[in-house]
């Protein structure tokens, strides 16, 4: 003779699996200490799609003050352009109102103070001779070649401005005395030239 399930026995059953469905069946265990490997660099989870690297920041402009803004610049001239210099890489305008040594030749130290234009050149409105404090030189030695801006006075280049003082005539082979000022590359800048003794 067959006995009847209880009704209550039906419940309790499908409420157990019930339970487990919304659980999940758990899986298996990780062995003690093992953590769980992250995805490699620039690559996403899912389908492992190869994730493309941030562009590169664009290069910051050599002139970083807004337009209008005064600056100050020192660096060596690298170029007569036409209204004023190059100046370690920074376009230099200099007009007829500015406060402003020169001619000055390539490979002259400046300092110059202005205004930046919104093509990021600069506005000079003074710039003159970089003269370092503790700088001042004075050479003797003999005069190997003559040049359009100064001369070579013993394997040395030494410039010469609108402004320098030259006494007697510099020769190839003649005894000189400079007095003037080193640049940071160790080039000379002359003052004053004097001519102590001539090749015969």
């Amino acid at each position: 003779m067959s006995r009847a399930f209880p009704l209550w026995m039906l419940l309790f059953s499908i409420g157990i699996l019930f339970s487990a469905c919304v659980r999940g069946i758990p899986g298996e265990r990780l062995p003690e200490g093992s953590r769980p490997t992250a995805p490699p660099p620039g690559r996403t989870g899912g389908q492992g799609t190869v994730a493309r690297p941030p562009a590169s920041p664009p290069r910051p402009s050599p002139i970083e003050e807004p337009s209008g803004q005064a600056m100050t610049l020192e660096g060596r001239i690298t170029a007569v352009i036409p209204g004023g210099y190059q100046v370690d890489g920074h376009r230099v305008h200099v007009s007829p109102e500015a406060d402003a040594e020169g001619p000055l030749p390539v490979g002259v130290y400046v300092t110059v103070v202005g205004i930046v234009r919104p093509d990021g050149s600069i506005e000079a409105e003074v710039l003159e001779v970089l003269r370092r404090p503790g700088a001042e030189r004075e050479w003797e030695g003999t005069l190997e070649q003559v040049h359009a801006d100064g001369y070579q006075i013993d394997g040395r280049r030494a410039f010469v401005l609108p402004t320098t003082e030259v006494i007697g005539d510099p020769k190839p082979g003649s005894s000189v005395y400079l007095s003037g000022f080193e640049q940071p590359d160790g080039s000379l800048v002359a003052d004053t030239v004097i001519v102590i003794e001539t090749e015969p």
